[in-house]
């Protein structure tokens, strides 16, 4: 297996808990996990984020997400999610769960394609204030340059959450739309999953998230007072 990437049975392993998520048969290929999902997953972390660090000049920190779903408030009962999820961002930046993030490299792994992101899935609510005074004080303008440029290079923006601009905030200023958002982040999915194969896995997904850097560093920008980074 490969130092610093996934491996076929990585993803193979996916798709079989995708058509048996049962308890029963996770605990009989715990092995495989472990070996295939864990320790890979493990090691190519470790060097994203080097190389993160070196594209954005910070210390760069990272989670992987749990494989056992929360069920508390789901209908769907399924014990495991059939992906692997991680999170990048600047070390001084606090995680703080679903509530908030600090801008961040997201990191979907699919049994069949790879889903990635950059930004702020949800601001906290200081965060939320400097991105509604930014777009009011002249800095909206470059944030729609940017996300226009990465939409022609084929990323998705998120959707905006609310159905009006919120309470405060200018009806009539020119980027209302964008004060309709409670976090601000850009997608985009590859099919190809051989790219995370081997030991050039983490070089190719550092550079899939290198068009974001300008964007990434918008955000930053804006919130380095809230997040200290």
């Amino acid at each position: 297996m490969s130092a610093a990437g996934f491996a076929p049975e990585t993803f193979a392993f996916l798709k079989s808990l995708k058509d048996n998520n049962a308890k029963d048969w996770f605990d009989a290929h715990k092995a495989d996990y472990q070996r295939f999902v864990k320790k890979p997953s493990d090691l190519f972390r470790s060097e994203v984020a080097r190389k993160l660090a070196e594209l954005t000049g910070h210390e760069i920190v990272s989670k992987q997400f749990r494989i056992n779903r929360d069920l508390r408030f789901s209908k769907d009962k399924t014990p495991y999610n059939t992906h692997i999820r991680m999170a990048f961002w600047p070390n001084g930046g606090a995680f703080e769960g679903r509530d908030a993030q600090p801008p961040s490299f997201f990191l979907s792994v699919e049994p069949d394609h790879i889903r990635f992101g950059t930004g702020c899935m949800a601001f906290s609510k200081p965060a939320l204030g400097s991105y509604l005074q930014a777009l009011e004080t002249g800095k909206g303008e470059e944030i729609e340059r940017l996300l226009d440029q990465l939409n022609s290079e084929g990323f998705d923006r998120s959707e905006p959450d609310l159905a009006k601009v919120p309470r405060g905030f200018p009806k009539d200023n020119q980027f209302a739309d964008l004060a309709r958002h409670k976090g601000l982040a850009v997608w985009k999915s590859i099919e190809d999953t051989d790219q995370l194969i081997g030991d050039a896995a983490p070089t190719f997904m550092v550079s899939a998230w290198n068009p974001t850097l300008p964007f990434w560093q918008w955000l930053a920008d804006i919130l380095k007072p809230v997040y200290a980074m």
